[in-house]
């Protein structure tokens, strides 16, 4: 082939990303030596739609412009003609472009329904995730069953048992008035959103086994100390989400009642039960169908309209909880919840707010995200404003294990291509969860215990989110580089020794979100390649420059003078790195 021809779906399509039905998209096709011909190919997810067009060579570009009428997942081709033969421009893992004899993967094209409206939610802000049991503690805090009351706070997280099921009923007392006399704390830290994980009344310390959807759990407080810490926050500019646990209940629940610790008829005492429609029983009542076969979590049937109304409806579960002045839901594992539940329970939380936060557990690309054999459409109906940025995480992760900024730069680009510019901007950007390893016990891992190491990657990796497009978040005491307990990433904060550098450097570097490029300005890659990377956000009044050499040798860079160090606050007209360093650069126009 003695062509050579590329395209670029972040530059050579405008508008770039996905955009809203009737919409005209235009692509163009570089080339070295003039192809015969470039025909585009279209299609959607089934193939019910399936257009061949071909392009027009203009002033040295192929070039075509097409309307997209209706919504969905749309997916594109080059088949491209030359004195060779015919050859396919197909989409590479990092979404540029490769010419060969065969057709290979697609470019993809989203078409939403109608305008995302959700500007004034997370963007520009922090989040902190709190796991409540584990967080602050104050005041005396009475047990009940089945709960195992530690009085060791801190202590091994397997001190007492092996078995998950009793590990998981140990508690260490953490409750909403110790959230509340740390609102202080965390409004000094830069948090301007608390993620809690599910607080609802369960028979874990995870509550992720809900026992009673309506009201908080006993153990963390009434609901009238709940909606005391939601106006205290409010008052500190701090909003809350709330985790919600759609999918699956606890066994042990008013609605299932296996373990008969509730005053109700539940679906497994009785086939008379209101809650009966809500399960699936193979064989009644011990074989039914659960959460990843966990018997404690039996499965909410996916088409159950009785419960949809229950949590979505009037007068239902998201509608309670938000007008206590809950500002947004977490879905938990909601690739499990159909789209018409997930569209209930966006319309239910939009009523309170087009700016309120209907966010994703999904562990993938969000936007080509196929479950259950069928591909979900998050973003094309508005069904989710934000999503858990795994991809970002994972990717991060690789760049400090490989040195190598490869894969972070094909997860950027993936963002960028896949994902609706306002949902780019208020995605949840972290390095870890409840449900990962502690960030710092996994930079432990790959410096291989060096943790004076470690600690140089970590503030890299908090540089990382804070600055990308999203939202950073900490899961409660990685700002001082909290380590996994006795395996476990669930262990309790550390209150007396806490104020350490990290912790100083996250304070200082949440500083940085108030510039308004980091809000919604737009990420263009400088440089990536050799361990270093470069990237800019570029905003209407604010320009960021971030540089992280995780290279052997140096990187030098020319600076306008207009520029500012934020580590250092010194203006400078050129800058040089050595291994493991980086820099902010700013400039307020």
């Amino acid at each position: 082939m003695k062509q050579s021809i590329w395209f670029d779906p972040l530059l050579f399509k405008k508008p770039k990303g996905p955009v809203v039905k009737g919409t005209e998209v235009s692509f163009s096709v570089c080339y070295e030596n003039k192809p015969n011909a470039i025909t585009m190919i279209f299609h959607n997810d089934d193939n019910s739609y399936y257009e061949e067009i071909e392009m027009k060579n203009i002033n040295g570009k192929f070039f075509l412009c097409k309307k997209f009428e209706t919504s969905g997942h749309f997916w594109y081709n080059f088949k491209v003609l030359t004195n060779d033969g015919e050859f396919y421009l197909n989409k590479t893992d990092d979404s540029y472009s490769a010419l060969e004899n065969f057709r290979g993967n697609d470019f993809f094209q989203a078409v939403l329904e109608e305008e995302y409206v959700c500007t004034n939610s997370m963007q520009g802000g922090m989040i902190y995730q709190i796991y409540v049991d584990r967080f602050c503690k104050v005041g005396k805090v009475k047990s009940r069953e089945p709960f195992v009351l530690r009085k060791d706070w801190g202590g091994a997280i397997h001190k007492n048992t092996t078995n998950p099921i009793l590990i998981n009923q140990e508690v260490f007392g953490g409750n909403f008035k110790g959230v509340m006399s740390k609102l202080d704390y965390l409004k000094d830290l830069g948090v301007t959103i608390i993620y809690f994980n599910p607080i609802s009344q369960a028979s874990s310390n995870h509550k992720y086994d809900t026992g009673d959807y309506t009201k908080p759990d006993e153990m963390f407080g009434t609901e009238e100390e709940f909606k005391k810490l939601i106006d205290e926050a409010d008052k500190r500019g701090i909003k809350i989400i709330i985790d919600g646990v759609y999918n699956h209940t606890g066994s042990d629940s008013i609605y299932f009642n296996r373990e008969n610790r509730y005053n109700s008829v539940g679906a497994y005492n009785s086939q008379n039960s209101p809650y009966y429609s809500w399960y699936t029983f193979y064989e009644y009542p011990d074989k039914y169908e659960s959460w990843w076969g966990i018997d404690t979590l039996p499965a909410i049937r996916g088409d159950c309209t009785e419960f949809q109304e229950f949590i979505a409806g009037d007068g239902g579960v998201i509608e309670k909880f938000m007008k206590l002045g809950v500002f947004g839901v977490r879905l938990d594992v909601v690739d499990e919840i159909n789209d018409g539940f997930v569209k209930k329970i966006s319309n239910k939380v939009k009523q309170f707010g087009k700016d309120r936060v209907i966010m994703g557990e999904v562990w993938e690309d969000a936007a080509t995200k196929i479950s259950y054999d069928f591909r979900r459409q998050y973003f094309v109906h508005n069904q989710l404003n934000s999503v858990m940025n795994y991809p970002i995480k994972v990717s991060i992760l690789e760049y400090m294990k490989t040195k190598e900024p490869n894969t972070l730069v094909s997860t950027i680009r993936m963002l960028q291509n896949n994902y609706p510019k306002v949902v780019l901007d208020n995605l949840m950007n972290f390095l870890g969860t409840h449900d990962t390893n502690r960030i710092f016990t996994e930079l432990n891992l790959i410096t291989n215990f060096n943790k004076e190491l470690s600690k140089k990657l970590l503030k890299i990796c908090f540089v990382l989110i804070f600055t990308l497009q999203g939202v950073p978040s900490c899961f409660y005491g990685d700002e001082y580089a909290m380590e996994n307990n006795d395996g476990s990433s669930r262990g309790c904060f550390d209150w007396e020794n806490y104020n350490n550098d990290i912790y100083k450097f996250v304070k200082k570097l949440s500083k940085i979100r108030k510039l308004e490029a980091l809000k919604d300005g737009e990420l263009n890659i400088i440089y990536s390649e050799n361990g270093k990377f470069v990237f800019e956000r570029v905003g209407k009044r604010t320009h960021v420059v971030v540089l992280i050499n995780l290279a052997q040798t140096k990187i030098s860079f020319d600076v306008d003078k207009k520029f500012k160090r934020f580590f250092g606050e010194k203006k400078t007209t050129s800058l040089t790195l050595n291994e493991n360093e980086f820099e902010i650069l700013y400039e307020e126009k």
